[in-house]
C-alpha cells in the first residue's frame, strides 16, 4: 500500500492552504476506525509531510485505544497492530523525538514489566525505538539495558523479534553494528545480523 499512501501524501501537498488544512483537519477521524489501513494511512502521511499534529492525535489515539494483555496468538487484533504502526512511524519520523511521543515509547517500556506477551513485545519494540531516537552517546547504554531485559524474558520469539528489529534499525550503521557486535551474544548477533557475521 506504500504506493497508495505516497499519491494521498503528494495530493495533500499539492492542495492550496485552505483546502491542505482542511483535509488535515479531517484525517484524525480515520485514526479510530476498525480499518487498520485507514490508521496506517494517516500515520504514513503524517510522516511523508513530517505533520506533527497528526503524528500526536496518532499518539492521543494509541493510548484511547491501550494496551491489554495478551498472549502469544496467530494473528494480531487491530489495537496490537495500530500501536506496532505507529511504532513504526516514530522509527522513521524526520524531527526530534520529544514530548508526548517520547512519553508514549517511555509508558510502553514501563508497562513491559507485565508478564503479558503483548505488552513485552510493544516494550522491548518501544525500548529499542527509543535507543534508535537517542542521541549516539546514549544509545548503547540504552541498548545494553534492553537487550538484558531482552534475554530476562526467556521467550524465544520475543528474542527473534527484538533482534529481527536491532537489525531493521541499525543494519545501515556501522558504528552501531559494531557496537552490537561487542553487546550481543555471538549466537545473538548471527541472528541479527547474519550478513556481518559472514563477513567476519
Amino acid at each position: 500500500m506504500e504506493p497508495g499512501f505516497r499519491v494521498m501524501a503528494d495530493w495533500i501537498q499539492g492542495l492550496d492552504g485552505h483546502d491542505r488544512a482542511a483535509v488535515l483537519a479531517e484525517l484524525p477521524a480515520w485514526l479510530g476506525d476498525d480499518h487498520s489501513w485507514h490508521s496506517r494511512a494517516v500515520m504514513e502521511i503524517a510522516l511523508r509531510l513530517s505533520d506533527r499534529v497528526l503524528l500526536e492525535a496518532a499518539v492521543r489515539e494509541a493510548r484511547r485505544k491501550g494496551v491489554r494483555d495478551l498472549d502469544e496468538v496467530a494473528e494480531y487484533p487491530p489495537w496490537l497492530l495500530y500501536h506496532l504502526n505507529l511504532l513504526s512511524t516514530i522509527s522513521r519520523w524526520p524531527g526530534d523525538i520529544d514530548g508526548d511521543v517520547r512519553r508514549y515509547l517511555q509508558d510502553l517500556r514501563h508497562e513491559s514489566s507485565g508478564a503479558a506477551y503483548s505488552r513485552r513485545l510493544l516494550g522491548i519494540r518501544a525500548w529499542f525505538t527509543e535507543c534508535l531516537v537517542d542521541p549516539d552517546e546514549e544509545r548503547m547504554r540504552c541498548l545494553n539495558e534492553g537487550v538484558s531485559t531482552l534475554r530476562e524474558w526467556r521467550n524465544p520469539k520475543l528474542v527473534r523479534s527484538g533482534l529481527s528489529l536491532l537489525h531493521a534499525y541499525f543494519s545501515s550503521n556501522p558504528k552501531a553494528v559494531d557496537g552490537l557486535r561487542e553487546l550481543l551474544t555471538a549466537a545473538e548477533f548471527e541472528t541479527a545480523f547474519p550478513e556481518a557475521s559472514s563477513n567476519s
